[in-house]
């Protein structure tokens, strides 16, 4: 069971920053989006 955690963990990891990149890029992308919008 422990030979496999250190695998869950990790997954767990790469998992939620992907998400936070991918959060981070659309929230940028739409700031972005409005800033061309307001010129």
């Amino acid at each position: 069971m422990d030979k496999y955690a250190g695998y869950v963990a990790v997954v767990y990891v790469v998992t939620f920053v992907l998400l936070g990149a991918y959060l981070a890029w659309m929230w940028l992308r739409l700031r972005a989006l409005r800033e061309e919008d307001r010129e």
